[in-house]
């Protein structure tokens, strides 16, 4: 892709509402169609004055060079705040630096280590329950996986008999929040209408649960290496001070969000491609297969399953659960030659970027071989960002890195998958994540690992 010419191409609409009809219709494809159109696209989306990023060279200027002259969209900000309180993903300033050099340490790829025979244990137990030729929705299967292990490796606490509920409500959330997220004009959070009462209860119902985990580690006083005992403990080094209850609370729950549906949602679509492209799932099998012998993975066999890591980059690649990025001007700026008013939100799409014709060859293909040899490090930072990038690059980047490849090998080894209906098309449903629509049904097929083979 060529240095843009940082022409600004407007996207015109309805006098009124602007592109806000054709970015709730098909967001996914306004979105790819408008990072077509030029490096920098203007629009309306109602009141506010969008400007679609879709060049590498600009989308560092809006996550790295000039971050700090931007702040959270305050309609998103405002729509999670009411979810998970004030944390990582809608905090600002000081307020956000002090929670992240907190919370870091126990995220870091040492720390994440620690946590992979969890990751497999877990993995392992969910296909001790399968059986062969069973119907399951592996969309459902994954986010129960993922559900349990974030909360046994980052809580340490029985997930069982809360999964259900968390499972249940995290979407109930998520479908309130794109139609918010969707609206011309809000209504205000004081009005008591059904879905804001809805809203509170749902958010209450998480808010319960992990109140009740903070209550227990606090009075328990014990010892761990785990994420909640660490945010139970800590002081900050630079004030001396502790994490309140209520930053606590807002930090379980974004981590919950982050470390469970985003890689759920990675898995699906994995398991989607290897059910459909036997070639590909023939390569997996049999690289999990030589390496493992039929013993549960570990962390240190990661680098020895080069293949299923790409695999899951790939499915990263096309289906990026965090499929746009916003960020508001919160003083005038320059971005690509252009003069960006204050108050002005700024977008960029890892779903538009990562299937644009100028960046990929046959950007649509499910492909591993792109990221052969680790290939992506030679690439501009910025073509390839399924974790967004900078400052704010999500901070659980490292664990979903290793519980995707993890999980792929611990259940490769003993499933394949198949289509219900071969030519089952796959719809894709943008929420605040990117989801298939209606799930994901597939039939599961009993494997023999390799060392049991013999």
């Amino acid at each position: 892709m060529s240095t843009p010419t940082c022409t600004l191409v407007e996207r015109k609409g309805h006098w009124l509402t602007g592109c806000l009809q054709a970015f709730r219709e098909d967001r996914l494809g306004f979105l790819a169609e408008s990072a077509r159109i030029a490096p920098i696209v203007g629009f309306r989306l109602g009141p506010r004055r969008v400007y679609l990023l879709s060049h590498p060279d600009l989308i560092r200027d809006m996550l790295v060079a000039k971050h700090r002259h931007l702040t959270r969209d305050p309609l998103v900000r405002n729509i999670l705040e009411k979810t998970l309180g004030v944390g990582l993903l809608t905090s600002e300033g000081e307020a956000w630096k002090r929670h992240r050099r907190m919370i870091a340490p126990a995220l870091h790829l040492q720390q994440v280590r620690g946590y992979a025979d969890i990751m497999a244990r877990h993995a392992l137990a969910l296909t001790e329950r399968w059986h062969d030729g069973q119907e399951a929705d592996v969309e459902q299967e994954m986010d129960g996986l993922t559900l349990s292990i974030v909360t046994a490796a980052l809580f340490r606490v029985d997930s069982t008999a809360r999964t259900a509920t968390v499972a249940a409500t995290v979407p109930a959330l998520q479908a309130i929040a794109t139609r918010q997220f969707n609206r011309l004009l809000q209504i205000p959070d004081w009005l008591p209408t059904p879905e804001h009462r809805r809203q509170r209860a749902l958010s209450d119902t998480l808010g319960r649960i992990v109140s009740e985990a903070i209550h227990r580690r606090r009075t328990s006083g014990a010892d761990g290496d785990d994420l909640l005992t660490m945010m139970v403990q800590m002081t900050d080094a630079d004030t001396g001070a502790r994490l309140s209850d209520e930053e606590i609370r807002a930090e379980v729950l974004t981590l919950y969000l982050a470390g469970y549906d985003t890689t759920a949602l990675t898995l699906t679509y994995v398991w989607y491609y290897l059910a459909r492209q036997p070639e590909i799932a023939a390569r997996f099998h049999a690289e999990i297969d030589a390496v493992l012998g039929g013993r549960p993975p570990g962390f240190d066999d990661l680098e020895r399953l080069p293949y299923t890591r790409m695999v899951f980059k790939e499915a990263l690649r096309l289906y990026p659960a965090a499929y746009f990025m916003v960020r508001a001007a919160a003083e005038p700026l320059e971005i690509g030659g252009h003069r960006i008013a204050a108050n002005s939100v700024l977008m960029t799409s890892p779903y538009a970027m990562h299937r644009h014709p100028e960046l990929w060859e046959d950007p649509e293909r499910f492909d591993p071989e792109r990221f052969a040899e680790n290939t992506e490090r030679r690439w501009h930072t910025f073509k390839y960002f399924p974790f967004g990038g900078g400052p704010h690059i999500c901070i659980g980047n490292q664990f979903a890195l290793v519980e995707g490849p993890l999980i792929l090998a611990t259940i490769g080894q003993r499933y394949r998958f198949e289509p219900l209906h071969p030519g089952q098309p796959l719809e894709l449903e943008p929420q605040i994540t990117l989801g298939p629509k209606g799930g994901m049904p597939l039939r599961l097929h009993r494997r023999t690992p390799a060392r049991e083979a013999a």
